[in-house]
């Protein structure tokens, strides 16, 4: 009921009898919101650098760490002596060819499995090669490639052989 009595006071209120908005009032709401916006975005960029920077100084440690890990590996002479496993497995067989080899009992010469070239590998990336092979994380080493100015796609070429 009370609904009703001030749904019909809106309707029968006359606009032109109320007083306008204080300006200074509203000015002073909007400053206060402006003010308090850019104080709460300067404290947030604040924070926000400070964390970068700590993210920075930390990935700095870990570049002067992955210089040290470097080089004590290569001090290493069995390090550095290690060539690059190539295990080739052959497929396993097919059922189709399990079945026809069953069938036909009659001997076929055996055939001779071509030999890969190998590409001679850059001796720039080899020791990264090592890098890897010693259980250097892969994006570590390629960060690594990247900081000297070498292609990291190429030490990828080369794990894949």
């Amino acid at each position: 009921m009370q609904d009703k009595l001030i749904n019909q006071e809106i309707a029968n209120l006359d606009y032109n009898s109320i007083a306008a908005l204080q300006q200074k009032r509203t000015l002073a709401f909007v400053n206060h919101f402006v003010i308090t916006t850019v104080q709460f975005l300067n404290n947030f960029s604040k924070e926000c650098e400070q964390k970068l920077m700590n993210f920075e100084d930390k990935l700095e440690k870990i570049d002067a760490t992955m210089v040290l890990l470097q080089t004590k590996l290569s001090s290493i002479p069995e390090v550095n002596d290690l060539e690059i496993p190539k295990q080739v497995e052959p497929a396993p067989p097919s059922q189709e060819e399990v079945n026809s080899n069953t069938e036909d009992k009659s001997p076929e010469p055996e055939s001779v499995p071509e030999e890969k070239i190998d590409t001679p590998v850059n001796p720039e990336y080899m020791r990264f090669v090592k890098m890897v092979q010693v259980g250097v994380p892969l994006q570590a080493v390629k960060l690594k490639l990247t900081l000297e100015g070498l292609d990291p796609t190429e030490l990828d070429k080369i794990l894949a052989k």
